[in-house]
């Protein structure tokens, strides 16, 4: 009998979708399955299973998406937020494709779930989380340290992770994105600058950032005016490919504020002939350029452009600047480098390790200051540094500037591609020994009967520890951020109530405002039976399965 293929499961956004996660997916499943070494599966968030382009996946595919036809499906999918990234059909989905196993490339609010699975125990779990800015929180360095394998985004974050976990999380290194194909440096840069509707000697610093609150546009739009006033140039313009209105800044206010109506730029998207053009700032709808609409508003993520226009878009910029308090990795930066196009970032974060291998230019910063509502430092840039910076690119020669993107671009070479990134995964996934299938999927049931007589007269500790042993029923959850974190609520008397809808989500998202809720021995017994009965319930399924 031959050795079977083993079963990987990839849990991430649908990978026929445009999104970051998905690219990042389909890149890697595409190569993994044309290695022929493993049997693939893939549980795709916002996927649904009648969407046409999930029929062209290879490879096994579970939807996430709820039948918009069947009430009681939308209804339980609609329940809790965090069944959008597949906590409601998780289980199923394991329990169908019994996967050896499970790798996931999102942030730690769309994974936590999988830690408390009742099939944890029969899979090899490993993680991607984006790590964006230091101190990380404690539950999410708590859950990492509980996967058998974390990838990291970045070299900055695979060091940040081993640090302030001191070793405990299993830090495997960083595979970092790489760039679409599309991307690629243009033969004659001025005469695609005519083509697209610019004068050939116009100089252009771009930025591909969406409208959020961590990109800096404020600060972007402040250091653009100061390398005006400074250099007096007249033929420089800021190009933004963003969007407006979003969940971000008020970009009207700001280009106002800076003076800069005459000198930004930005994409727009027709919703009549579907067509993207670039043009100088119009408000949140304008004129269409081709077909003469008025139906064109700035690029979003509802209004996207092709691969291909946006490389046509960077292929405009003779610098690119990547300007937010911190990133998980940016990948515009590895795009525009793809380009030829020279890089600048703040140097915080993942773009700190980013620029320098791309032998950009790092931007120091002012410092740090401290978030509410994720407790993690974010960076405060140093806007007169900037201004100066960018000023000295612009006094080099034509040809001095050439070879900036000519170095970058061979750093994208080296450093960042699909294939070296795709091999670091296939080969963690070869070095890792499956268990026989009678100690996962196989095995006997793990069925218990919960303590139902809750002691009286004990320290909150004990009484945690009581009930991790006796209603969990879970010993090697003792001495863990679960055991602490029942003490700690118990001692205060309220917990913060999670958006996922139990009592461990309780920074599932970060800017969600804290609901405080009444904490005691009772509500902390419930939380523990319901994981407990939980369980039961799937394991009796999983019984059932084995016939």
């Amino acid at each position: 009998m031959g050795i079977r293929k083993k079963r990987i499961l990839l849990c991430c956004e649908a990978t026929y979708l445009n999104t970051g996660y998905a690219t990042y997916g389909r890149e890697i499943m595409r190569r993994l399955y044309q290695s022929e070494k493993y049997d693939l599966a893939e549980f795709g968030s916002y996927g649904d299973i009648n969407d046409p382009r999930s029929g062209g996946i290879p490879w096994k595919f579970y939807s996430n998406a709820p039948d918009e036809n069947n009430p009681k499906e939308v209804e339980e999918y609609h329940n809790k937020p965090t069944n959008q990234f597949g906590e409601w059909k998780f289980e199923s989905v394991l329990l169908d494709f019994k996967p050896d196993i499970v790798f996931d490339i999102r942030d730690f609010w769309m994974v936590d779930f999988q830690e408390r699975s009742p099939f944890r125990k029969f899979f090899h779990w490993v993680i991607m989380p984006a790590v964006d800015a230091s101190p990380q929180n404690e539950q999410w360095l708590a859950t990492y340290a509980n996967a058998d394998g974390v990838f990291s985004y970045s070299d900055w974050g695979f060091n940040l992770l081993k640090e302030e976990s001191n070793n405990k999380i299993n830090c495997l290194g960083s595979a970092s994105p790489s760039a679409d194909e599309a991307y690629k440096p243009v033969d004659d840069k001025d005469k695609h600058k005519l083509s697209m509707g610019f004068e050939p000697g116009v100089k252009i610093v771009g930025t591909v950032m969406r409208n959020q609150r961590r990109k800096l546009f404020p600060d972007l739009f402040e250091t653009f005016r100061k390398f005006l006033d400074i250099s007096g140039r007249n033929d420089v313009y800021l190009y933004c490919h963003t969007s407006y209105p979003d969940v971000g800044w008020d970009i009207p206010k700001l280009i106002n504020q800076h003076g800069l109506s005459s000198k930004t730029i930005f994409t727009y998207v027709c919703m009549d002939c579907q067509q993207a053009f670039p043009a100088f700032f119009s408000d949140a709808r304008t004129r269409c350029q081709l077909c003469g609409g008025s139906r064109a508003g700035l690029a979003s993520v509802q209004k996207g452009v092709s691969y291909e226009f946006l490389s046509a878009i960077m292929n405009l910029f003779d610098l690119y600047i990547q300007y937010s308090n911190s990133e998980g990795f940016g990948l515009p930066q590895v795009e525009a480098a793809a380009c030829g196009v020279p890089v600048m970032s703040v140097d915080y974060s993942a773009m700190s390790s980013v620029i320098r291998k791309l032998k950009g230019e790092p931007l120091k910063i002012k410092g740090v200051y401290q978030e509410l509502e994720t407790g993690c430092n974010r960076a405060v840039p140093d806007n007169n540094y900037a201004a100066l910076k960018i000023k000295e690119f612009f006094d080099l020669t034509n040809e001095e500037a050439r070879k900036k993107g000519i170095v970058c671009n061979k750093m994208f070479q080296k450093h960042y591609q699909w294939d070296s990134t795709a091999k670091i995964w296939s080969d963690y996934f070869d070095s890792i020994e499956i268990k026989p299938e009678e100690e996962t999927w196989g095995s006997s049931p793990r069925i218990y009967s919960p303590s139902t007589e809750m002691p009286s007269d004990i320290s909150p500790k004990d009484y945690v520890q009581w009930l991790i042993v006796n209603v969990l029923c879970e010993p090697d959850r003792l001495n863990s951020y679960m055991e602490s974190r029942l003490i700690r609520d118990l001692n205060y008397g309220f917990h913060i109530e999670g958006t996922g809808g139990m009592y461990f989500n309780e920074d599932s998202m970060q800017f969600a405002r804290p609901q405080f809720e009444p904490f005691d021995r009772k509500v902390a017994y419930d939380c523990m039976l319901e994981l407990c009965l939980r369980r039961n319930i799937w394991e009796q399924r999983r019984v059932e399965s084995l016939g």
